[in-house]
């Protein structure tokens, strides 16, 4: 897929995207929820408006990221051939740079996703809004300096590729438009996230829709134009505006503005205590996600558009259960702020039970549906971008299982475990990219990816379950296995058939051949959730996606 910046929307590492009493802290135990955030609170009853919660929040996520899927079909073809490959691989990696950059956010993104989230628990304005301004002097001020440096540094960074000799001055611009766009993203988005802490999901997801199109417009217009990387860098400042003129003036509804003021020294210290080790474990996750397009942009640069367009849409397909990332979050850390891990605990576990059996659905059916439909998507006359779609989408499909045991650790204080996830990981990542480039190509950088996410997950499978007093049922246990075999089988055939007998005859190649390979796994998936999750919850999904897209359309 067209590879666009997420900004710090969604990402765990991205700038954090809503206080006048301080409620008293309470004693814990020593893997709770440390500090002041440790709010006293009766043990909270069974939350029969979960599932509807988590679905209202999700569907708008997933609203955002649906309808910019569906353009992206045709428009990355398009682009592809009209900027040409090798300006297209050019735009890709400059992307990752500025993804690795992005990350660099001292870990006050997520961090403050969790403080943030508590005091909303709590309903404390006055608390969110003085973290709130401290944190937008510190981002700023650190903003500032590195993308300045960075900003200075952009000729030397792109001459490190030899892909980018066939358009030094735009490679340059662009890298240098993406390094300020960093900036701005994270400033922006603390503010974002105070409203996905309120459950303002619609806000988000129309500031993204907007940046969207506003980006689509001027890539085409960049492409009959042949303005080539220089307007793709207008395009991008195009995209970046649109959330930022929506999300800033609604979060500042949800504070308090008598309470606009630097927060005590004693929070900061334990705020950066708790970033620190989320920072690092950030840049670690970013090293093992994009890590492979850094040393492809480097050692096999002429595979460039095949490997970033198959790992893009593996990306792609990713973000459409991550769009249940703020809304599962949220839910987590207020629960964690109402109740205690004690209370906590048990919902959490339900969360985890939905969030399992429909992230292992979607792969099953997804590998396969990728491998197939990308290569004919594209048909760059290889095999080669399918294949990495299926292989990245499977990797990604390990790391989703242990998301919410990631979210629970985190909201516990123990985001050293989650650390030494991704410090694991990334030596082990690392460790087998190079010699497997270098021996096998591109298909050897997917398969490191691949063993690195089987053994992370193993290991903080482990961790949660023998470092913490309150630990969730593990990721593993809650797959159903057969069902999970039956449906990648199922997915396998269909996909193949239409591929093989009707893609390139009766469908021609491209964005329909794409659509009706997916189509056909479709109903691979559908028996699934219906087996594994239930047809009522499925129908009742279904319609309130389809009433929230029919309202937003009334809107517009």
């Amino acid at each position: 897929m067209t590879a666009t910046p997420e900004g710090p929307r969604r990402g765990r590492t991205a700038g954090a995207e809503p206080a006048a009493s301080t409620i008293p802290p309470v004693t814990v135990p020593a893997d709770a929820v440390g500090g002041d955030l440790a709010a006293a609170a009766p043990a909270a009853t069974p939350d029969t408006g979960l599932v509807r919660r988590l679905l209202g929040g999700t569907g708008w996520q997933a609203l955002a990221q649906m309808l910019p899927l569906v353009f992206n079909l045709a428009l990355t073809p398009f682009i592809i051939h009209g900027l040409g490959v090798g300006i297209y691989g050019i735009f890709l990696l400059v992307v990752v740079i500025q993804q690795f950059v992005g990350s660099m956010d001292g870990g006050v993104g997520p961090s403050a996703r969790r403080y943030f989230g508590m005091y909303a628990g709590r309903g404390d304005r006055a608390a969110t809004t003085s973290l709130l301004v401290t944190l937008l002097v510190i981002v700023s001020g650190a903003a500032t300096v590195l993308c300045g440096a960075l900003f200075a540094a952009a000729p030397a960074v792109m001459a490190f590729f030899p892909g980018s000799a066939e358009d030094p001055d735009g490679s340059v611009f662009l890298l240098r438009v993406m390094i300020i766009i960093v900036g701005v993203a994270q400033v922006r988005g603390l503010f974002t996230q105070v409203l996905l802490t309120n459950n303002q999901f619609r806000l988000t997801a129309l500031g993204d829709l907007l940046g969207f199109f506003a980006y689509a417009a001027m890539m085409i217009w960049t492409v009959n134009n042949g303005l080539g990387l220089f307007g793709v860098g207008l395009a991008f400042i195009a995209q970046q505006a649109m959330p930022t003129l929506v999300v800033l003036p609604a979060a500042l509804r949800w504070l308090d503005r008598k309470a606009v003021r630097f927060a005590p020294k004693s929070l900061l210290g334990e705020f950066f205590r708790f970033a620190w080790k989320l920072q690092v474990s950030g840049v670690l996750t970013m090293v093992a996600a994009q890590g492979d397009a850094i040393f492809v942009g480097r050692f096999a640069a002429p595979q460039m558009t095949a490997f970033g367009t198959g790992a893009s849409f593996a990306g792609t397909l990713r973000q459409i259960p991550m769009n249940a990332y703020a809304p599962m979050e949220t839910s987590i850390v207020r629960a964690l702020g109402a109740s205690g891990p004690e209370g906590a605990a048990h919902e959490v576990a339900r969360i985890q039970r939905l969030w399992v059996r429909f992230v292992a659905g979607w792969i099953a059916v997804g590998v396969p549906a990728a491998g197939f439909g990308v290569t004919a998507w594209l048909h760059l006359g290889t095999d080669l971008p399918g294949q990495v779609a299926a292989a990245v989408l499977l990797a990604h499909g390990v790391t989703l299982l242990m998301l919410v045991q990631r979210f629970w650790l985190n909201g516990l204080g123990r985001s050293g475990l989650t650390l030494s996830h991704d410090v694991l990981s990334t030596v082990v990542n690392l460790g087998l990219t190079l010699p497997l480039i270098l021996t096998f190509g591109v298909l050897g950088t997917i398969a490191a990816t691949l063993v690195a996410a089987v053994v992370a997950a193993v290991s903080l499978t482990w961790l949660a379950a023998h470092r913490t007093t309150h630990h969730l049922p593990t990721a593993w246990s809650e797959i159903p296995w057969l069902s999970v075999v039956g449906a990648s089988a199922l997915a396998t055939a269909l996909s193949w058939a239409t591929a093989r007998f009707l893609v390139g005859t009766v469908i021609p190649f491209g964005a329909l051949s794409l659509l009706a390979i997916g189509a056909a796994a479709a109903p691979a998936l559908l028996l699934y959730l219906g087996h594994t999750i239930g047809w009522r919850r499925v129908r009742g999904f279904a319609a309130r996606f389809l009433s929230r897209g029919r309202r937003a359309e009334a809107r517009s």
